[in-house]
C-alpha cells in the first residue's frame, strides 16, 4: 500500500519525484513500513530499486508508470529490499565503529587536506583522458572537486566537470573510472548505450571499478 507523504517535485526535463511508505511484512509476519522516493522519468523505459549508502531507498519508473505495477514491484522485491537496507545498516554501524573520531575541526581539516591533494591528481588524470575522447566532445571550462553527497562526480552542459573529495580515498583505477565516466558525459549527456560504448572505449574493464564503487563507496569517509 503507497501513502504519498509529500509534494510533488517537477523539473524542466519531466522528472517528477515523490517521497511514499510502502508497507510490507518481515520475516517474523510483523508490519513493516518503508519510506521511499518514487522517481518518475520521461526518459526511462525500465524501473530500478536503488538503496543509497545513506540507506535511502528509491525506485525509478517511466513516467506513466502505473500504480498497480509500482505496488506489484515493491511487494515481489520487498525481500530484497529489506534485506538490503538491512544490510547497509549493519554497514553503516559498522563503518562508525572502526571509523576515527574526530572532531568537527578536525574533519574539516582533514577534507580540506583531501581537496588540496586531489585537485593535482585530478588536472593529470584529466589531462591523460581527454585526448582520448572524440573531438567533437565539449571544451572542459571548469574542475571543482565538492563535498557532494550522493555524486562521485558530475558534468555540466557548460562544461563544468565536478569531483567528490573522497575520491581521494579511492584506489587509483576507481578514480581514473569516475574521470572517464565524466570527460565522457562532454560528449553523451546521458546514460544510454553510446555512453557506455564510449566509456567502455576507453576503460574497457570500467565495470570492476563501477562494482566497486557500488559495494564499497560508503566506505570513503574520514
Amino acid at each position: 500500500m503507497n501513502m504519498n507523504l509529500y509534494r510533488t517535485n517537477r523539473t524542466k526535463n519531466r522528472i517528477v519525484r515523490e517521497e511514499r511508505l510502502f508497507v510490507t511484512e518481515d520475516p517474523e509476519g510483523e508490519p513493516v513500513r518503508v519510506p521511499y522516493t518514487l522517481s518518475r522519468s520521461a526518459r526511462r523505459t525500465t524501473w530500478s530499486l536503488v538503496i543509497s549508502a545513506e540507506g535511502k531507498l528509491t525506485l525509478h519508473v517511466p513516467l506513466r508508470a502505473a500504480e498497480r505495477d509500482i505496488d506489484r514491484i515493491l511487494a515481489e522485491r520487498s525481500s530484497w529490499i529489506l534485506t538490503n537496507l538491512q544490510r547497509m545498516e549493519d554497514r553503516m554501524r559498522e563503518r562508525e565503529s572502526l571509523r576515527p573520531s574526530l572532531t568537527p575541526e578536525e574533519r574539516a581539516r582533514t577534507i580540506r587536506n583531501a581537496v588540496r591533494l586531489l585537485r593535482p591528481v585530478l588536472a593529470e588524470r584529466i589531462a591523460y583522458y581527454e585526448p582520448l575522447l572524440p573531438s567533437r566532445h565539449r571544451p572542459i571550462t571548469r574542475v571543482s572537486v565538492r563535498a557532494q553527497k550522493t555524486r562521485w562526480g558530475s558534468c555540466s552542459s557548460k562544461g563544468t566537470l565536478s569531483f567528490n573529495w573522497k575520491l581521494y580515498l579511492a584506489p587509483p583505477e576507481v578514480l581514473d573510472y569516475v574521470v572517464v565516466h565524466e570527460l565522457c558525459h562532454l560528449c553523451e549527456m546521458n546514460h544510454q548505450k553510446p555512453f557506455w560504448d564510449l566509456v567502455a572505449s576507453i576503460l574497457p574493464d570500467y565495470e570492476a571499478s563501477r562494482r566497486w564503487l557500488c559495494e564499497n563507496g560508503d566506505t570513503l569517509d574520514v
